[in-house]
């Protein structure tokens, strides 16, 4: 009884050093996907001189895409008028991380968030 008890408790120690990798791999996929939309979309916005509603939604579909809440994903820009050539244009993307981790062995707090950052010099003519 005893060692069948200790084969159980073992087992699920087994359990989490199989499983922590794949959920840091998970969790950086996560966080890549966020950082790359966020990348996409600045890119749309040089063009257009502003960040638009069409270029949210697509973004947020992408993401839903992925598993994230629509409600959720928070995209915000620096400026709400368009912006001439050579100004600079920020993009701000946050989304919600979700845990995936059994056990937290730093004892550090995870951040509660997937952020992405991107800037460009807008590129749009009249």
């Amino acid at each position: 009884m005893k060692e069948t008890v200790l084969r159980a408790l073992f087992m699920w120690l087994v359990l989490f050093i199989i499983l922590q990798p794949i959920f840091t791999y998970i969790d950086y996929l996560l966080d890549l996907q966020v950082k790359a939309n966020t990348s996409y979309i600045t890119q749309k916005a040089a063009t257009e001189g502003i960040v638009t509603a069409a270029m949210k939604s697509e973004v947020i579909a992408n993401l839903k895409a992925v598993g994230f809440p629509e409600a959720s994903i928070a995209i915000s820009s620096s400026t709400e008028t368009v912006q001439e050539r050579k100004q600079r244009i920020d993009v701000y993307i946050t989304a919600p991380r979700l845990n995936l981790f059994p056990y937290n062995f730093s004892g550090m707090s995870q951040p509660t968030s997937y952020y992405g950052h991107g800037s460009i010099m807008s590129e749009y003519l009249d």
